[in-house]
């Protein structure tokens, strides 16, 4: 189940980028893949949960995935963009260049990418009150 561990890798490299703004709570996260990368966004969602079950910061968060628009390299006419139709029944992903009817095509595979992260960052009017909470309680 590969959706676990691309959860994990979320949920870290968010946790990072949290910390970096100083954030106290992720509220959204936005990720998208290729088409052919296989996900299976039930288990994706499913193991994002069971992560974020053990990180306050996260706790009330969403995780939304996006697939992204199929893309081909024609390596006959050098179109780039959406393929024509899905492919050849007989050979699996040879896709049909739109452009010059080729079938010598290149899946242009994108990484799951996060798109956007929703965080809560308290101002600085916050962060000065909680200073002075913590000097009047010392």
């Amino acid at each position: 189940m590969h959706e676990y561990s691309l959860a994990s890798a979320i949920v870290d490299q968010v946790e990072q980028i949290a910390l970096e703004h100083k954030a106290v709570r992720v509220k959204k996260i936005i990720v998208s893949a290729s088409p052919y990368e296989l996900i299976i966004p039930e288990l994706l969602y499913g193991a994002y949960e069971i992560i974020i079950s053990e990180r306050d910061m996260f706790k009330g968060s969403t995780l939304e995935y996006k697939v992204q628009k199929a893309e081909i390299t024609c390596l006959d006419c050098g179109y780039q963009g959406e393929p024509d139709e899905e492919g050849d029944p007989e050979f699996a992903y040879n896709f049909k260049c739109p452009k010059c009817g080729g079938r010598d095509t290149h899946i242009n595979m994108k990484s799951m990418v996060i798109e956007s992260i929703d965080l809560e960052i308290p101002s600085k009017n916050e962060e000065e009150k909680k200073e002075e909470v913590t000097n009047l309680n010392q």
